[in-house]
């Protein structure tokens, strides 16, 4: 029989074999990213608004120390005590925010969502996206950004 070059299976439509090298092509997009993104950004603007809130305390030692019966040099210790720390932990989350790919990035988040999961109120966010930021480890280590 004479073989039909039109038909769906002819020769020039059998699969060839591609080499496996993939890694420059290969940009899978986590499922999980935007979740960690929501929570980055939101314990980012807690901890940004904690810390306006001290600044705004701090502009107006005086009032403040009336009302909490202190004197304006304690409340003063207070404040740096508790906005030191709350600056830091904001600047912490917004690198998070920036870096979530690679394996140092996937690490780094992993800490920010362990971090999360040290106050209950959180717990509804981190642990689930805990699992997932875990099972999706490879996804996230071997993606890049999509260019748009």
């Amino acid at each position: 029989m004479h073989e039909d070059q039109n038909t769906p299976y002819s020769s020039q439509d059998k699969p060839t074999m591609v080499s496996n090298d993939h890694s420059a092509e290969f940009a899978p997009n986590p499922t999980v990213l935007p979740y960690q993104r929501v929570y980055v950004l939101l314990m980012f603007a807690l901890y940004m608004l904690l810390f306006i809130g001290i600044v705004y305390v701090a502009g107006d030692l005086e009032t403040f120390s009336r009302a909490l019966e202190t004197t304006p040099a304690e409340l003063t210790i207070m404040l740096a005590v508790l906005g030191v720390p709350t600056a830091l932990l904001a600047i912490t989350f917004l690198i998070g925010l920036f870096w979530n790919r690679g394996l140092g990035g996937w690490i780094y988040n992993l800490i920010l969502i362990c971090l999360g999961l040290t106050s209950g109120c959180t717990w509804p966010m981190t642990i689930p996206l805990l699992i997932f930021w875990i099972k999706q480890k490879n996804d996230i280590q071997y993606s890049r950004k999509q260019r748009g």
